[in-house]
């Protein structure tokens, strides 16, 4: 490698971090908002600086400098022409936020004269020499004249600058070596590129926002300056409501919720916080598996009975069948969950055309005899294969039946019972009311209700399955 490829890279290399100067391109009148603008400022800084090289490579006497001058030159000139003349172009006739015409047209005029400004740069090249003189005949050297013909690569055809295989070998490498590093140089240059356009787009964002926050704090401070004043105005009202007359109605109104609150005390002493329905699908004649949790607020005496109840058919029923009834206890204060499993129903207790379709599952539990929950489940027993459901054999197959409990769509109702009763009172529920509790058991699984979309909610205390499933379910 020669002297003069030592100084040419090292200027290349120079000139590539030049961009990454920002004392530099502040000079330049680079630095702005508009891409455009800094690769405008940019261009037309490489071509001065071209110019002042021509400039300096008249003045040189060193033939080596001047060709070394030169070969700089083309390939700033080769960089303009090929690569940044076509970006701007398409910046120029980009619409910006608050550019007019007349500067967008400007734009385009000073982009069209920027290549016959860089072709007017001397670079010792046959055309240069054309137009700006050229070099004179030498007398010093027989020929008539001095001829400096270089390639891309670096190598010149004059005898003087011929190297050796060693030499050609390790150029080789060395160029190969600087294409990646030029290529890495380049991915760095256009990813600062796109995080400076996004900060940019950040920075414009924040300050569209910025009044929004502005006006939104004022807003907020004025509701706070008018709640003050209601709250001021509120109490003043409240003190000159009250006078020594009325201590007797908060004496009173103070009785009366303590006594709601002693009523709400004594009529929810068990809460249900959760039914999760284990080993669904499954076959028919599968166990039913339930994970139940639930707290208990006060300490009972009694155990609580937690029974599972099989409707076999909406018409009748005499078809139904309780699967299980567990005493759990003792109650105490706490949290507690616990898996009930039960075994499937008997299918000879249900009439043939009531096993396949939709029927109800019901979860109660009681307190010394008292029921204060019932959960319903719809369950839909069919076919495990599309086949046999599409055409059913016509003697049923329960092996093959599966069945699927819809355990996200429960209907859930609470009815008030008293869990510290007095002794000597009766905690039988009532005929009629255990009548009427079968009478929403049938409505719960009538046909009429097994179709349409099922959506899960809590009852009222005093509200009835029956009348809540007819709400929601749509015939």
């Amino acid at each position: 490698m020669t002297v003069i490829d030592i100084l040419t890279r090292v200027d290349a290399i120079c000139q590539k971090y030049d961009k990454y100067d920002v004392d530099k391109l502040n000079g330049a009148n680079v630095a702005g908002e508009d891409p455009f603008a800094r690769l405008y400022g940019s261009v037309d800084a490489e071509i001065s600086q071209c110019e002042e090289k021509a400039e300096a490579a008249k003045q040189e006497k060193s033939r080596a400098a001047v060709v070394a001058i030169n070969a700089e030159i083309r390939r700033t000139k080769a960089k303009l022409i090929e690569e940044d003349m076509p970006k701007l172009m398409r910046l120029a006739v980009k619409k910006v936020k608050g550019l007019t015409k007349e500067e967008l047209t400007t734009r385009s005029e000073l982009v069209s004269a920027l290549p016959d400004r860089i072709q007017s740069i001397p670079d010792g090249s046959a055309t240069a020499a054309k137009s700006n003189g050229g070099w004179g005949a030498s007398g010093s050297r027989p020929g008539g004249g001095i001829k400096f013909d270089s390639t891309s690569d670096g190598n010149f055809d004059d005898e003087y600058f011929k190297g050796t295989e060693e030499s050609n070998k390790f150029r080789q490498e060395y160029e190969m070596r600087r294409m990646k590093q030029d290529e890495g140089l380049d991915i760095i240059g256009e990813g600062l590129e796109t995080l400076r356009n996004m900060a940019a787009d950040m920075n414009e964002e924040l300050d569209r926002q910025v009044p929004l926050m502005d006006e939104m704090d004022d807003k907020v401070d004025r509701a706070n300056a008018d709640l003050k004043n209601t709250n001021v105005r509120l109490k003043q009202t409240i003190l000159q409501m009250r006078s020594s007359r009325n201590f007797c109605i908060d004496i009173v109104l103070l009785c009366v919720i303590l006594g709601i609150a002693a009523y709400l005390y004594k009529m929810s002493a068990v809460n249900i916080t959760n039914v999760a329905v284990l080993d669904n699908p499954t076959a028919f004649l599968n166990p039913f598996q339930f994970e139940i949790s639930y707290e208990c607020l006060v300490a009972l005496d009694d155990d609580l009975e937690w029974k599972l109840t099989y409707v076999g058919s909406a018409e009748d029923e005499t078809y139904d069948q309780q699967l299980e009834s567990v005493f759990v206890g003792p109650v105490n204060v706490g949290t507690y969950r616990f898996v009930l499993q039960a075994d499937p129903p008997d299918p000879s207790k249900i009439r043939e055309e009531d096993i396949i379709g939709v029927t109800v599952l019901l979860l109660t539990c009681s307190y010394v005899g008292q029921e204060f929950m019932r959960v319903g489940y719809y369950v839909n027993n069919d076919y495990d294969d599309e086949q046999l459901r599409e055409e059913p054999p016509a003697k049923l197959l329960l092996d093959r039946v599966q069945r699927n409990i819809l355990a996200d769509k429960p209907r859930v109702t609470k009815f008030p019972i008293n869990f510290h009763p007095e002794p000597g009172t009766s905690t039988e529920q009532p005929q009629q009311e255990e009548a009427q509790q079968q009478e929403e058991v049938q409505q719960l699984a009538s046909p009429e209700l097994q179709t349409g979309p099922l959506e899960p909610q809590m009852a009222p205390l005093e509200s009835h399955v029956g009348d809540e499933i007819k709400q929601s379910a749509a015939v």
